[in-house]
């Protein structure tokens, strides 16, 4: 009886973590997608509502990285990694929540989704810990693929910041033009334009792509490591059976 009191104990535990640890990757994977749709150009929602989305999107992913650190009850490589992120996701949620100036917030978004990609990639060797587990493959390709998309959108923030520290300086350049110039002085002064700042818009169109690719590559990944993490449960459940007939049968 002594054996069942105890295997009963341990199972309770391992299901409270396995609950943590599903309904963590659930809120990833949702925050994750939320973020994606609203980092995507679209004519159907305006850019108010899209910034909505992405604000909801990272609150929830750093509530499901929050929630997955807080399952694992040692120190791993994997809980340090879901810390990493959970901490990225805060930073680019001051980036869109705090009014600073537009250069301080986008420095602010980029440096978060830096720190998620180096949290995805403390997960990547934190799975290597135990390559036996089925499930591991699919959380290695889910946190490469993370690490991937959090690193596309954080080139592209730097491109963007990059047009936007330019145009800047080109609308400053033209406050300051002589009203009074005309004719040839005012042709000069738009060719010495045109060179000094060069295709901006197809730069920053070529930034946005970026950015959207990466944020859905990174929706891919999560929901990989969320396949990952159910499949856990379904092995885990067949191991919990197994175990309690067992349990049962030495009883008898």
């Amino acid at each position: 009886m002594s054996i069942k009191n105890a295997w009963s104990g341990w199972c309770s535990v391992e299901m409270d973590s396995q609950f943590k640890e599903t309904f963590g990757s659930w809120t990833q994977a949702i925050g994750t997608v939320i973020s994606a749709v609203g980092g995507t150009p679209s004519k159907v929602f305006d850019e108010d509502f899209r910034k909505n989305l992405d604000l909801i999107g990272n609150e929830l992913q750093a509530t499901g990285n929050a929630i997955l650190a807080d399952a694992e009850e040692t120190w791993s490589l994997d809980k340090f990694g879901n810390q990493i992120q959970a901490i990225g996701n805060s930073t680019v949620i001051l980036g869109l929540v705090i009014d600073f100036d537009e250069v301080t917030k986008q420095e602010l978004i980029i440096k978060g989704n830096l720190i998620q990609a180096l949290g995805g990639g403390t997960a990547v060797a934190g799975a290597y810990e135990n390559p036996d587990e089925p499930e591991q493959a699919l959380n290695v390709t889910g946190n490469i693929l993370q690490a991937i998309g959090n690193s596309m959108q954080a080139i592209g923030g730097i491109s963007e910041l990059r047009n936007s520290i330019l145009e800047k300086d080109q609308e400053n350049d033209e406050g300051e033009k002589q009203e009074n110039d005309e004719g040839k002085q005012e042709e000069n002064e738009e060719g010495k334009q045109k060179y000094q700042y060069p295709d901006l818009d197809e730069k920053q169109t070529d930034a946005e792509l970026i950015q959207t690719m990466g944020g859905w590559i990174q929706a891919v990944g999560s929901v990989l490591n969320l396949i990952g993490q159910l499949r856990s449960n379904e092995s885990q459940s067949g191991q919990d059976s197994s175990h309690e007939s067992h349990s049962d049968q030495q009883q008898v």
